[in-house]
């Protein structure tokens, strides 16, 4: 009965992991029966983008969703959280069954699982540490003067040109953005009211200011102006909408409030929008990253309306799990923002910057800044910060400035712009993109770059010939292939000799690309297939290790774990089961996992005989197994802090099913006293155990590990055997009832690699 009951709970658990509520888009047929005014709607700096780019205001994405629809589907589901006119579709919470009632539906077209993750960046602050930025005596007196995340965008060109923003009006959707209403930093914000409109999302109100303190960072990005007049964002101008569509801790509803947010941006007049989130990683598989999801799409439908979209290429360049960029990155029409460390003299992609290209192969990121920032800190002052997210806000508030210069181009026509400014252009890679973006090229300041080498075509190869040198500069390569896809690229630094490449291993139709101090050329490489030699003072920029970077293969995961835990509960046996295991794992899916593993079981449980309370030196019963272990699992991934949930049930052969009972005859003196213990003749009987032990066990186990940067996952683990150890009644080792108990608890290793 025991059993049973426990066995019925292990099954009740598994079927609410399975059973529970989830996030899901709903998608109807149609907008019948609905009626829209765009000018009752949208603001009029809406409208008038709508009117430069050649919108179209009555578009039937514009229009309201059907109320009758939605209510009807609010009746099947849970809580209806979120609505989309660009997708006509609503965000539902509901279990799977109600999602497949939902789908059945006459006006729903169909039902799709939300399984996409939001990730903010990770970011280094301290309270006590103030603004790091260089700057000499005169700086500190001079008002103009930009930090050096602006310098490397050549930002001055457009400070001393009055150049701000002043016009664009940008969205920043973020986590929260508390003490924005008091900081100084947004002073002159509050001041000029250049806040426009704020909304809060998760909890569907106006105020925005509190929450993560990750959208104040990224707002000083933009526009913020630190405690010496300088300034940490070059649009300080614009006007701003500040949008909260992330909570801390939820896997799944954003991506819904995102492409609220768009539209909500959209509606109020939005020219740009910063995002600094990303969706993707722990619960999409890299192939997803095409620009497909429906994050991706919203994005898309706001460039097509005229909104310039920067996003940040993600923090995932140090997992060689995850080699590619996040989403809505992907989306064509998105400037993806990647990091380069804060540096104005070498050129050094930031670890964690995510590495292009998309999942489809094409070209992200688009542009780089600096990964590491000087920021608003929200507890007061300023401080640095590392992320991406740090990366995009300033190109957004570069965007603004260099939109307000070209006031008639379009978002789509911007983003090409943009791109042709940075200072690689048209050398392109998948760590730095085409570079860092200049101001100089919208002020009319930028000079032609001047010949600094020429590709000399050789009889094994190309070799680079250096005109000028230059201190601290290294020469940008890579190799394309004839269907534009990157097949490695390099950086080395250039010295007299030159720079050596050898083109045996190559087939026709490659193309040779350098880029040095500004300077850009390219030939043709022939040969017969394989890698390139890059020669001199040179090294791989693409991945982990000096590999180059590839999309990840989809497929089973490989962990390998280690336990050790111990037997209670059981007072006929001392309580005392080592229990050692290890082994591998293998799981398969996204959001809900299943897995299964093998490992190897080491056992010793030590039984006492009844008498042994009587005598301090007592008999035992030793019992030593090696075991072959399998289970199968069931994964829940719970991004609340990093918790994973495995249910699942196991079974194993026992291998050596040793018994080894020890008889002890003690010594006494002539009073009768006791010997010391080493005096005692030991007896011991040894049995194979094919007669005491059973051959098979099989049980339920469970865990709860915690995952740090999703190498290691360190947890609690717990197991209830279903068969008994001893298989039969036997005098010499006791009855069933005097098993060792059931129950097994320990901690668990579990290495990611």
């Amino acid at each position: 009965m025991r059993k049973n009951f426990l066995i019925a709970i292990f099954c009740l658990l598994s079927g609410m992991a399975m059973a529970q509520e989830k996030c899901f888009w709903v998608f109807f047929t149609d907008k019948n029966d609905t009626q829209f005014d765009p000018y009752s709607y949208f603001d009029a700096k809406a409208i008038e983008r709508y009117r430069q780019c050649g919108a179209d205001l009555y578009d039937i994405s514009n229009f309201p969703l059907n109320d009758s629809y939605v209510n009807a589907v609010n009746g099947y589901s849970t809580e209806v959280f979120g609505e989309s006119r660009w997708l006509n579709a609503v965000g539902v919470m509901a279990t799977d069954d109600n999602a497949n009632r939902i789908a059945q539906l006459p006006f729903v077209e169909r039902v799709q699982e939300i399984v996409s993750d939001a990730t903010l960046a990770s970011s280094t602050l301290d309270d006590s540490e103030l603004l790091r930025c260089a700057r000499n005596d005169d700086d500190a007196t001079n008002k103009d003067v930009l930090t050096d995340q602006l310098k490397r965008f050549g930002g001055q060109y457009f400070v001393d040109k009055g150049i701000n923003g002043k016009g664009m009006r940008i969205c920043v959707m973020d986590g929260g953005f508390p003490k924005v209403d008091t900081h100084p930093a947004f002073k002159h914000l509050r001041d000029n009211h250049q806040i426009i409109k704020t909304y809060n999302f998760p909890n569907r109100e106006e105020n925005v200011y509190g929450w993560n303190t990750h959208g104040t960072m990224v707002l000083s990005c933009i526009a913020g102006i630190n405690e010496d007049g300088q300034m940490m964002g070059l649009a300080t101008g614009a006007e701003f909408l500040l949008a909260r569509t992330e909570i801390e801790p939820e896997p799944f509803k954003e991506e819904v409030w995102w492409a609220q947010g768009a539209e909500w941006a959209d509606k109020n007049g939005a020219n740009i929008i910063n995002s600094s989130l990303g969706y993707g990683k722990d619960r999409h598989w890299t192939k997803d990253m095409d620009g497909t999801s429906y994050v991706a799409k919203a994005a898309n439908k706001a460039v097509e309306k005229g909104i310039l979209i920067c996003n940040s290429a993600g923090n995932e360049g140090d997992d060689k799990r995850w080699m590619t960029i996040i989403t809505p990155a992907d989306a064509e029409n998105v400037l993806c923002v990647g990091g380069i460390e804060d540096d104005l003299e070498k050129y050094r992609h930031i670890s964690f910057s995510s590495y292009g290209p998309s999942a489809d192969k094409r070209r992200k990121p688009n542009v780089v800044a600096f990964g590491h920032a000087a920021v608003a800190n929200p507890s007061g002052g300023f401080t640095d910060a590392y992320g991406t997210s740090f990366s995009s806000p300033l190109t957004a508030g570069f965007c603004a400035c260099a939109w307000q210069t070209m006031r008639d181009k379009t978002a789509l026509e911007m983003k090409a712009e943009i791109e042709k400014s940075a200072d690689l252009y048209p050398y392109f890679d998948y760590a730095f993109g085409y570079g860092v973006p200049q101001a100089a090229y919208f002020t009319g300041d930028l000079k032609p770059a001047e010949r600094s080498f020429n590709l000399v075509q050789e009889k094994d190869g190309v070799k680079i010939m250096f005109s000028t040198i230059v201190k601290n500069q290294d020469v940008f390569i890579n190799v394309e292939g004839e269907d534009g896809v990157l097949l490695g690229y390099y950086m080395a630094r250039p010295d007299s000799t030159g720079v050596k490449l050898l083109n045996k291993d190559f087939g026709q139709g490659k193309k040779l690309n350098v880029s040095y101090n500004g300077f850009y050329d390219s030939c043709p490489i022939s040969g017969h297939g394989g890698d390139i030699t890059v020669y001199a003072n040179s090294h791989r920029i693409g991945g982990q290790d000096g590999t180059f970077p590839k999309i990840k293969e989809e497929g089973w995961q490989k962990s390998t774990f280690f336990q050790y835990d111990y037997n209670i509960g059981n007072t006929t046996w001392n309580g005392f089961n080592r229990h050692f295991a290890f082994g591998r794992r293998w799981f398969y899916g996204k959001t809900y996992k299943i897995g299964m593993g093998l490992g190897l079981d080491w056992n010793r449980y030590v039984h006492l005989d009844k008498d042994s309370d009587i005598h301090p030196f007592h008999d035992q019963t030793i019992m030593r197994n090696m075991q072959i272990r399998g289970e199968l699992m069931q994964r829940v991934v719970i991004r609340l802090w990093g918790i994973n949930w495995d249910l699942g049930v196991y079974g194993g052969i026992n291998a050596t099913r040793r018994v080894k009972v020890v008889d002890k005859t003690y010594v006494t003196d002539d009073m009768g006293e006791l010997l010391p213990p080493e005096t005692c003749r030991t007896k011991y009987t040894m049995y194979n155990g094919f007669k005491a032990m059973n051959l098979f066990e099989y049980g339920a186990t469970t865990r709860i590990s915690y995952s740090i940067a999703n190498l290691l996952n360190i947890g609690i683990y717990g197991s209830y055997r279903l068969s008994p150890v001893i298989t039969k009644d036997d005098v010499l080792i006791g009855t069933k009832a005097n098993n060792p108990s059931p129950w097994n608890v320990g901690i668990e290793f579990e290495f990611v690699p």
